[in-house]
């Protein structure tokens, strides 16, 4: 491979990478477009913007169209002569944020690679495929204090049950099955290695889900309690400030009328 064509592959690469890096980091940056808001295109858009004020409106629904239009209405714009050539990019479609009523309309907008649905739902524990432990989907209404509290307790025991199981010394982890055909023969069958390690690291890994489903279940609580712990301190402080104040005032009166005897 040429040097040229190792240029062109990193340079390829380096454009393609935002876009890449949208759908697979978990950190990804912003979206390429931000790259052309500069000050000269936000100059150009403003510009085709006052210019358009006084022509028919216009709906192109072909790219190439649209930009032809565009450079025709900003080449009358500068005028003729000009040393100014404008962009070859569709600066409306680029530039100007999206219809809000369009949005709301196709029901979500995507965002990093992924979809958002309008209004914001989040999948049930049913619809993840998992089973739910916290007993907060039903119909009936549970303490999620008590769930909570539960589901913090199981974790705790299954924990210390496989820290138990992984101290015992080294034996075979198999049990006999018999075979499901040799019901009056059960000395047929195999020995298959017993998953009970697994199971108690599953049963751990969905009681943490269904934990942090209802943790996100109730953080509009957490939220609010907070925000009146935030005005209580505040409003503490304020009355604080304001006695520091009228102590200070009172001293300054009383040194005041101590001076004028």
């Amino acid at each position: 491979m040429t040097d040229d064509a190792a240029g062109a592959g990193a340079a390829l690469d380096a454009a393609e990478a935002p876009d890449t890096l949208g759908h697979t980091s978990v950190f990804p940056p912003p979206p390429s477009v931000y790259r052309h808001f500069t000050e000269k295109n936000l100059a150009w858009l403003a510009l085709l913007q006052e210019a358009k004020a006084g022509h028919a409106p216009t709906n192109e629904a072909d790219a190439a169209e649209r930009l032809r239009t565009q450079t025709e209405i900003l080449a009358q714009a500068i005028g003729e002569g000009s040393v100014l050539v404008p962009p070859d990019l569709d600066l409306e479609m680029e530039l100007t944020p999206p219809n809000i009523a369009w949005i709301e309309e196709d029901g979500g907008f995507q965002l990093f690679g992924q979809r958002w649905p309008i209004p914001e739902t989040s999948p049930s524990l049913a619809q993840l495929g998992l089973p739910d432990l916290c007993g907060v989907d039903g119909t009936e209404p549970r303490d999620r204090r008590e769930v909570l509290q539960t589901l913090l307790l199981t974790l705790l025991q299954t924990y210390w049950e496989l820290t138990g199981d992984l101290l015992r010394p080294v034996q075979p982890y198999d049990v006999w099955v018999p075979a499901p055909e040799s019901a009056n023969a059960p000395e047929q069958g195999t020995w298959q290695p017993s998953s009970h390690i697994r199971d108690r690291l599953n049963h751990m890994e969905t009681t943490v889900i269904n934990f942090q489903y209802l943790v996100n279940q109730m953080r509009p609580a957490h939220t609010r309690e907070a925000l009146r712990q935030l005005l209580a301190a505040q409003v503490e402080r304020r009355r604080a400030a304001a006695a520091q104040l009228r102590a200070q005032c009172a001293a300054t009166r009383s040194e005041l009328e101590r001076l004028t005897m």
